[in-house]
């Protein structure tokens, strides 16, 4: 059966709009942005531009400074780490639950989410992020708790946005299937001690690869 045709105002295109440009670099982390200059690549009135501004900034995804500008956020070492070690406290924690009950909730989602793991790898970054991010999302989801499901949920821009940031700069730096089995494995047998380890140690290697790389750059810059 299809689906309802999904209407959104213009503030929502206008906040969708944005809301991509960031996650996907083409406004690039601390630029500045006017909204002059958003008006005229957008589209719309000035109005629906703050609007959007304003619906970013509540997502931390822009920053604005009182009477002066607003700024795509910075995305430096401090902020990849705030935005791993706050996805490791939910995915760890989801982790823990999902081996405690794990004969009540089930493994369904876990396992088909890293099956697509392998078809995705070659696919390019959308397909490569769709099924990382996809699978850390299904021990979430598999949990079956619902407030937890919405918090991690809310950092999904910024996780993509950090993804994709990455991936810019190192494509395909590591095999998916690869980097998952172990984690894989631990969530389907392991205890729960072990299952949210497994999931801290899976963000603390990426945490160190993102930052490093991060200072790279910024040296390469400097020279």
């Amino acid at each position: 059966m299809r689906q309802p045709i999904e209407r959104k105002s213009l503030q929502d295109q206008a906040t969708d709009w944005l809301r991509q440009a960031v996650i996907r670099g083409d406004l690039a982390p601390g630029a500045t942005l006017t909204e002059q200059a958003l008006t005229e690549q957008i589209g719309t009135g000035r109005g629906t531009v703050r609007s959007a501004l304003f619906a970013l900034e509540a997502q931390e995804l822009v920053t604005r400074t009182p009477y002066s500008n607003w700024k795509v956020a910075v995305l430096d070492a401090q902020a990849i780490w705030e935005i791993y070690t706050l996805r490791a406290a939910y995915e760890g924690l989801a982790a823990r639950i999902l081996a405690e009950r794990r004969a009540e909730l089930g493994t369904d989602m876990v396992t088909a989410a890293f099956a697509g793991l392998e078809g995705a790898n070659d696919g390019g970054t959308d397909a490569r992020l769709e099924a990382d991010l996809g699978f850390h999302g299904s021990f979430v989801a598999q949990t079956g708790h619902q407030h937890l499901i919405r918090r991690h949920g809310l950092l999904a821009d910024k996780m993509e946005w950090l993804y994709r940031w990455s991936e810019s700069h190192w494509p395909c730096r590591n095999p998916l299937v690869d980097e998952h089995q172990p984690l894989l494995e631990t969530l389907l047998k392991g205890s729960p001690d072990q299952a949210e380890r497994a999931v801290r140690d899976h963000i603390d290697y990426s945490i160190a690869q993102d930052v490093a790389g991060f200072h790279s750059l910024t040296a390469g810059k400097a020279q």
